[in-house]
């Protein structure tokens, strides 16, 4: 099939969402479906004009579809809590639940990808098409009105909302939360009691070796369910077991630096505007470190909607200011999304030039981290833990080594 040229893809994109003819923008159309990798390349070309990526729309969107979504479910559930609702309306916007939409709107056949990202399946990418689809919800709000953009909500997100409305499934939805997050949780019996007839079954739910919850049941089956319930009703458990993982440390290891430098680039071309640092330990030479190379990326403004390709997002992960995503694989990165020019970049930066300065003050780090793991600090939350008094010492003397 021929690529599209834009008269197509507005008017292909008008019928999938069932307005009439002539109603959508043209201008917001294309900005709706042009990814910044699209707009990257063009700006590198001589005497191309100026566009603008998706990225705004994205925010406007991601913002009416939220406040559209909430709506629906506080009409439609007049007798569910405020968790209960939080918990359906963060179901429906979800990167998967938004990218199923989107596919069924065939929505990547029209976007306006670089190159690369289209060699790279950006097409049918779950975080490309959940971006765009904000962004064209967008488009339809400052084209034809929020009425408008309400029934677009509706007829695109009927399924969704149908979902919506059968009896709750705590498994389910704890499964769900975790394949989102490419992790999967155990169920593991603790305990039978009673004669035949009159069975109790007590059921944990673990992540790893981390507990989320318990439950009881007349049967195993109940006694998941209430387990998953628990865990569910205790969403800051269920983030602190997603957040963990176990931690080694490794030598120096030169790759660092490389891996660092291609994720780096791959970052920017996502982020035009961003500034991308190689900082923490795999950035000292010569220190011994978790191997997984820690990149600070600057960008003017956070939006809690950001999206880095092929990264798990794990919100601010306990640091006010800051958007954490990590990749894990062959290649292993953390990715700390702050405002450039801000203390918690500043930070990261003096704290990185003072160890590459200090040799002696590096290998007064790096005893701590090895008697952290020597002592049983073997998953991130407590290694974590164990090394905030050192940390916290070594700023404060990069502080007084950088001067005011």
């Amino acid at each position: 099939m021929p690529e599209p040229n834009d008269q197509e893809r507005v008017g292909l994109l008008t019928a999938r969402l069932g307005l009439p003819e002539g109603t959508l923008r043209p201008d917001l159309a294309l900005e709706a479906l042009r990814h910044g990798s699209y707009v990257h390349e063009r700006s590198l070309a001589p005497g191309r004009e100026v566009l603008r990526s998706n990225e705004r729309l994205e925010f406007l969107g991601d913002a009416v579809l939220g406040f559209l979504v909430a709506r629906r479910l506080h009409d439609r559930f007049p007798d569910a809590t405020e968790g209960e609702l939080t918990r359906l309306r963060a179901a429906f916007v979800r990167e998967e639940s938004l990218a199923t939409v989107g596919r069924q709107l065939g929505l990547g056949d029209l976007l306006l990808l670089g190159r690369g990202e289209e060699r790279s399946g950006g097409r049918e990418n779950a975080g490309r098409l959940a971006d765009a689809l904000e962004a064209v919800l967008a488009a339809v709000l400052l084209s034809c009105g929020l009425q408008r953009t309400e029934e677009v909500v509706d007829r695109l997100l009927q399924p969704l909302f149908e979902r919506g409305e059968r009896p709750r499934d705590p498994k389910t939805e704890l499964q769900q939360l975790f394949q989102s997050r490419r992790r999967t949780p155990q169920y593991q019996v603790l305990a039978v009691a009673g004669p035949d007839h009159a069975r109790s079954y007590e059921v944990e739910v673990r992540l790893e070796s981390t507990s989320l919850g318990r439950g009881t049941g007349r049967t195993k089956k109940e006694a998941e369910q209430a387990a998953a319930l628990a865990a569910l009703n205790d969403p800051l458990a269920v983030e602190r077991a997603l957040l963990d993982e176990p931690v080694t440390l490794s030598a120096p290891d030169p790759k660092w630096n490389e891996i660092a430098a291609e994720e780096a680039a791959r970052l920017r071309a996502a982020l035009p505007d961003a500034v991308v640092e190689h900082v923490g330990s795999t950035a000292v030479p010569g220190l011994e470190s978790k191997p997984i190379v820690d990149l600070l990326v600057g960008v003017r403004e956070l939006s809690p909607s950001l999206r880095l390709p092929e990264y798990e997002a794990m919100g601010e992960a306990g640091v006010p200011g800051r958007l954490y995503f990590r990749k894990r694989g062959p290649v292993c990165v953390n990715a700390q999304v702050v405002c450039h020019g801000s203390a918690l970049w500043q930070d990261a930066l003096l704290f990185r030039d003072y160890l590459r300065a200090h040799p002696q003050e590096r290998e007064r780090y790096a005893d701590h981290k090895r008697s952290a793991v020597a002592s049983g600090a073997s998953t991130l939350l407590r290694y974590s833990e164990a090394k905030a008094g050192v940390i916290e010492d070594l700023l404060e003397r990069a502080r007084r080594w950088a001067g005011p």
